[in-house]
């Protein structure tokens, strides 16, 4: 995909962010402790409606302090200068959609899902600093693996940039292949 869009007249770039293994640890502490915040009021009495997966992932927000709380905001607000820096030297940052393929989910944990968060963080690896930062992003096809899954890349901007953000997508969009699942139900009309 990138050299297609040299072949559009992007000039590409490569750049580093500083400490991003630091803002994939304070987004889980703030998402989770978000989450477990949101929930607090009616869990007790719903405890039972959610399920494994979920009752795991509270049990570990509420593990975290009001000390990690507040240090992953300190580490939050440095990486938001660190985006701001570099999207000075670039109108988007490219990165892969997720750092892994999607995982085959196991048989025995569809009616309860499953809670396996190292997976989860590595996967979403790539999107989190951006909702971390606060920073529009948008994931598009750009083809698929060796199993056929579908592959996705992702583009982070400037805020109040989405404009950029989707003109860049459907460029993608419309230069790369897409085949239907074996298995699908189209509900919109063509």
């Amino acid at each position: 995909m990138l050299q297609k869009f040299e072949s559009m007249g992007a000039e590409l770039r490569e750049i580093v962010i500083p400490d991003l293994e630091s803002g994939r640890v304070a987004h889980t502490i703030t998402i989770a402790g978000e989450m477990a915040q949101a929930l607090n009021r009616t869990y007790a009495e719903h405890y039972r409606e959610h399920g494994a997966d979920v009752r795991i992932n509270l049990a570990l927000a509420r593990a975290f302090t009001t000390m990690d709380y507040v240090q992953a905001q300190r580490v939050r607000t440095c990486l938001i200068a660190n985006f701001a820096h570099a999207l000075e030297q670039v109108d988007v940052i490219l990165t892969p959609a997720t750092a892994l393929p999607a995982p085959l989910i196991p048989k025995a944990a569809l009616p309860e899902g499953e809670s396996d968060l190292s997976t989860l963080v590595e996967i979403m690896r790539f999107a989190t600093p951006a909702n971390l930062a606060g920073l529009p992003a948008i994931s598009f096809p750009v083809g698929y693996n060796e199993a056929s899954l579908p592959l996705g890349m992702q583009a982070m901007g400037r805020a109040w940039q989405e404009a950029t953000l989707l003109r860049l997508a459907l460029a993608a969009e419309r230069v790369v292949d897409r085949k239907s699942p074996q298995v699908y139900y189209r509900i919109l009309p063509e």
